[in-house]
């Protein structure tokens, strides 16, 4: 760069053509010789000055300390990361990892300070740096595998801290680990230590190896042709070179069997296995999927959770039957009373007998009733419960205006009255219907039913106000369905009948799951997660009110006392200010209160059953920064001293300013000579 500048800067003489020399000054060839040095001495002010510069942002250090080899012993700092993640309980990788590290402590010198640090894809210090080599060893010794994955990147920094606060003359991190290299993150690979810290890999894992892990579960629905048993989908995959035969696969359903298979897997290669449950009673059920394997029966078991819903009360509300017709809940009641398929239970009152305790309600061509009973149904909305008013052949608009209308954005706006004959030739179709809404969701789906061959002889129109979903048109454009929500709870208008009284709905084959769809719409019915990982955490009181809410329960009070208790029985306690607990094991975990319980399944990361190698040489050679420094005894500085060591740098700085301010006058001389005759 300076020398780049110079030739920049350098003056280019111009040629000027003259008839006669006489008018020119005489220049001796010692000025010429001056003005050749001049630029010699600018070009070396300008090469030193960057030097300088470039020296000072490099911090340089004067050292004071002397070779180690002369003067005795070097001191060492040994931080021993033991991984106890998973893997490690393949075969005796655990057994020969904490035997090389307690072989590191023993077989270190006198003075020589410790530090066990226990890692998975958390760490942990078991110690700190201590010279109490019974202490390190009790602590490995005293280290259990954990159902947690491998991540060696934020291992290694934790143990990079210990290292850089020894303080001794050498400075060593023992990485005993199987080299898993799922645990080698993508992070991870440009990661370096600190200059001065030796890595020392202590390589426990194998290239060759086979393990069985069960993974994609699926829970499946009860269906018809099973007579309402639900089923468990999986698949068991053989990770490594070994082709496994006759391997047994189990399915325990709340701690007793309920079903075996063998099968036989091939190197890297998966199998599916397909189980069905008996039939389950009410409520959450605990299943175990186990699969027989003795290389490493740490993830041999999969745990998940099935519900069992228990019926759901649906209260319709109907008028009386006109002229001795039968009810217009005649097929809602059938199409949601399937005994082994369907979640609902009907149960139909009058309006003057309605006492809602819970579950849902349908308001079915029934007048609206008094102001007390419209209060009982508004509060019951507001505090979350589902509400469907189906606008059937009684219904009127005065009524619905004055009663429902009063607390909804919804006015009803077709004639008084329906004719009691329907014109043959005189309908609409349900033909612009919202695939993506929840309660059509499941029809978008091929072969899975169509309204658009519906035929609706006679609707209401309704007028809908602001915050109202239209899910279904009719085909001129009239709402068929609007939606809405009310406080907490979720109210349905259909603008038709439940009944062949004005539509022939009831006919197709789509409208008894249409109607299981809006009960499912309207009690806001969620499928729970079967399982968790370990890592993830949990909401002890969001599980129980959750649970309790499904079961039909009373909701926990949520200022009572909760206990969460981990798959070996021990009681978790959860930290102040917080509501939530990592889960690290897998399991069952067991949340209790006083009023309700629940369980929650957890699993380790299938990841972590893929015991692929990675070579452990190169792993840490790309993590070391460069060959470690060794200081004499006692001459290891502290850091003002360090920093007093590295002030030669403001020396540096004031002699690059003296060079550029030399150059800059210099560069401005403008030399004169007089002429000679």
């Amino acid at each position: 760069m300076p020398i780049v500048l110079h030739l920049i800067k350098r003056e280019h003489a111009r040629k000027i053509e003259f008839p006669s020399l006489m008018f020119l000054r005489r220049i001796s060839k010692k000025t010429i010789r001056y003005q050749k040095l001049r630029h010699l001495l600018l070009l070396l002010l300008r090469v030193l000055a960057f030097l300088l510069i470039v020296l000072t942002f490099m911090r340089p250090y004067r050292e004071k300390a002397q070779a180690a080899a002369g003067v005795g012993r070097v001191r060492s700092a040994h931080i021993i990361l033991l991984d106890h993640s998973l893997s490690m309980g393949y075969q005796d990788r655990w057994s020969r990892a904490r035997k090389a590290a307690a072989d590191i402590v023993k077989s270190a010198g006198s003075g020589d300070i410790f530090a066990v640090l226990q890692f998975s894809d958390r760490t942990l210090a078991r110690t700190q740096l201590t010279a109490d080599s019974s202490e390190a060893l009790r602590q490995i010794e005293s280290l259990e595998l954990s159902d947690q994955a491998t991540r060696y990147g934020q291992a290694l920094r934790a143990a990079e801290k210990f290292a850089l606060e020894a303080g001794t003359e050498k400075r060593i991190i023992h990485l005993v680990s199987d080299f898993q290299k799922n645990g080698w993150m993508a992070e991870d690979q440009d990661y370096r230590l600190g200059a001065g810290i030796e890595l020392n890999p202590v390589d426990v894992g194998s290239e060759e190896f086979s393990n069985l892990r069960i993974r994609d579960v699926r829970v499946l629905e009860p269906e018809q042709e099973t007579a309402g048993m639900a089923g468990i989908n999986a698949s068991v995959t053989n990770f490594g070179g070994l082709d496994r035969k006759n391997a047994r696969v189990s399915l325990l359903l709340d701690g007793r069997m309920a079903g075996e298979k063998r099968i036989d897997i091939a190197a890297g290669a998966s199998q599916g296995v397909e189980f069905q449950l008996p039939g389950l009673s009410s409520g959450l059920h605990r299943v175990i999927l186990e699969v027989e394997d003795s290389y490493l029966a740490r993830d041999n078991r999969f745990y998940l959770t099935v519900e069992a819903r228990g019926k759901t009360p649906v209260m319709v509300v109907e008028g009386p039957s006109p002229g001795g017709r039968r009810s217009p809940s005649f097929f809602l009641s059938r199409a949601l009373n399937i005994e082994e398929l369907s979640p609902y239970k009907v149960n139909i009152v009058s309006p003057q007998s309605l006492a809602i305790s819970g579950g849902l309600l349908i308001w079915n061509d029934a007048p609206g009733g008094t102001a007390a009973v419209q209060k009982k149904v508004q509060d019951y909305v507001k505090g979350g419960g589902g509400l469907a008013v189906i606008l059937g052949e009684s219904a009127r608009p005065d009524d619905f205006n004055r009663s429902f209308g009063s607390w909804l954005p919804v006015k009803m706006e077709a004639p008084a009255g329906f004719p009691l004959r329907r014109p043959a030739e005189n309908y609409v179709l349900m033909t612009d219907v919202r695939a993506d809404h929840p309660i059509f969701r499941p029809f978008s789906q091929p072969h899975s039913g169509s309204f658009s061959s519906a035929r609706f002889y006679k609707h209401a129109r309704i007028s809908a106000g602001p915050g109202i979903e239209v899910p279904a048109r009719f085909d001129n454009g009239d709402p068929a369905l609007v939606t809405m929500h009310s406080g907490k709870g979720r109210v349905l208008i259909f603008a038709s009948s439940a009944d062949d009284s004005l539509n022939d709905l009831p006919l197709k084959a789509v409208y008894a799951p249409f109607w299981q769809q809006v009960l499912h719409y309207l009690e806001d019915f969620q499928e729970r997660r079967p399982w968790l990982e370990v890592g993830e955490t949990l909401s002890p009181r969001k599980v129980l009110a959750d649970a309790a809410m499904r079961q039909g329960a009373v909701s926990a009070d949520p200022d009572q006392p909760v206990a969460v208790l981990d798959p070996g029985r021990l009681r978790l306690a959860i930290a102040p200010g917080t509501d939530n607990i990592a889960v690290e094991k897998s399991g069952f975990y067991e949340i209790r209160s006083a009023s309700f319980n629940a369980s929650i399944a957890v699993n380790a990361s299938s990841h972590e059953s893929d015991l692929t190698h990675g070579d452990a040489e190169a792993m840490a050679a790309g993590w070391s920064s460069s060959p470690s420094a060794v200081l004499a005894p006692g001459e290891r500085p502290e850091p003002e001293d360090q920093d007093r060591r590295q002030r030669i740098w403001v020396l540096l700085l004031a002699a690059a300013a003296l060079f550029l301010i030399a150059e800059l006058f210099l560069s401005n001389d403008r030399f004169r000579t007089t002429d000679e005759a």
